[in-house]
C-alpha cells in the first residue's frame, strides 16, 4: 500500500461528495488487507434507494481515481446502514433516540429504548427499568426492529 495514502483525507473527500448530493455519511471501514471501501450512506428523513448508492458510488469511484489519494486497486461498496443498523459514534446514538436498541458491554446485555443521549453515555429504559450506559463501556450496539405480532410498526 502506498505510504501517501491518508483515510482520514479520503473520509472528508467521501464525506463531502455524500452531502453534495443531500445525503450523509453514516459511517466508512476501509480493510487494508483487501482493499475494500465500505461507505454507508443515510437520508435524514426517509429511505436511501439503490439508485442513490449507485449515484454515490460512480461519483466516489470518478473522483478518487481522478486524485492521487489513492494509488492502489481497490474495491467500493456503498449501501445503506440497514434497519438494524449498528451504533458506533456518539452521533448515531443520538439520531438512534426513541428507537429499541440492544447494546453489548461485554459483561452485560441490554435490550430497551433509547431515551437520551449524555456528554458520556446514554440512558436504556428496559423492562427493569432505567439503565444507564458509558460509551467507554459499549462493545457493540446496533437498532434492533421493534416487532408487534410479527408486523412492523
Amino acid at each position: 500500500m502506498n505510504d501517501n495514502f491518508e483515510l482520514p483525507v479520503v473520509v472528508e473527500l467521501i464525506k463531502h461528495i455524500v452531502d453534495e448530493v443531500d445525503l450523509r455519511l453514516y459511517d466508512l471501514h476501509f480493510n487494508e488487507v483487501t482493499r475494500v471501501f465500505r461507505v454507508f450512506i443515510d437520508r435524514e428523513n426517509g429511505t436511501v434507494s439503490i439508485d442513490d448508492c449507485k449515484k454515490v458510488s460512480k461519483l466516489i469511484n470518478r473522483e478518487l481515481d481522478q486524485s492521487d489519494m489513492v494509488t492502489f486497486a481497490y474495491r467500493l461498496e456503498v449501501s445503506s446502514p440497514g434497519v438494524e443498523r449498528h451504533l458506533t459514534r456518539p452521533e448515531h446514538f443520538a439520531w438512534a433516540q426513541g428507537k429499541m436498541v440492544e447494546i453489548d458491554t461485554g459483561d452485560r446485555k441490554i435490550k430497551g429504548y433509547l431515551r437520551r443521549t449524555k456528554q458520556d453515555g446514554l440512558v436504556v429504559a428496559t423492562d427493569g427499568g432505567e439503565s444507564v450506559v458509558l460509551y467507554s463501556s459499549v462493545v457493540r450496539a446496533r437498532i434492533v426492529e421493534d416487532l408487534d405480532y410479527g408486523k412492523r410498526r
